[in-house]
């Protein structure tokens, strides 16, 4: 079974990262980083962080954060998440990602492909945390504001469904906002006429 041993790896040059090429022997989709040392803690915890990038999870597991695994330089997989949930209890996952884009595309890529369903029908929990302010990831959100704050980003994490709708909402909040904000400028200049 994969469980995160070795077979492949990666380092760090002038902040890109080198990630060994899939083969026969390792395949990065059915890995899962730091899953041996964060399988205790995850028991204990009753919940795993999943996050993006082993730099992330080296930095939460230096910090005290041990319930995490990280996927390895690829978009997550149903097998994946599949071997996280395993390592609670209660089956409860914790999407730790990146605050941008690319991380609030993969909450929605993973419903799209209907992953995150076929994960709550075989009884698991999958809940999407959201980074302190200002943080582009969870390497930056523990150095910044420490592992007392992180742990609190993760214990407001939401349901995926209700992550995505409130996602959803973005551009028509947005818009009323400036609507709004329009609207108050042109009420203005029309009490001061």
């Amino acid at each position: 079974e994969g469980e995160g041993g070795g077979g492949g790896g990666g380092g760090r040059v002038a902040a890109k990262y080198l990630n060994s090429r899939e083969s026969d022997v390792f395949k990065k989709s059915e890995l899962l980083y730091a899953l041996p040392v964060a399988r205790s803690a995850a028991r204990r915890a009753d919940a795993v962080v999943l996050v993006e990038g082993y730099m992330d999870a080296i930095a939460l597991h230096a910090a005290g954060v041990e319930n995490v695994v990280a996927c390895l330089g690829t978009a997550i997989s149903e097998a994946q998440l599949e071997m996280a949930a395993r390592l609670s209890p209660s089956r409860v996952v914790l999407l730790s990602l990146d605050a941008d884009e690319a991380g609030r595309a993969a909450v929605r890529r993973l419903a799209q492909r209907g992953t995150l369903q076929r994960l709550d029908a075989r009884g698991a929990t999958t809940r999407v945390a959201s980074l302190p302010a200002g943080c582009k990831d969870p390497d930056e959100a523990v150095r910044a504001y420490g592992r007392a704050a992180y742990e609190a980003s993760l214990s407001c994490a939401e349901d995926w469904l209700l992550f995505l709708g409130r996602e959803a909402m973005r551009p028509y909040q947005a818009a009323l906002a400036a609507s709004r904000a329009a609207g108050g400028a042109e009420a203005g200049g029309a009490e001061a006429g």
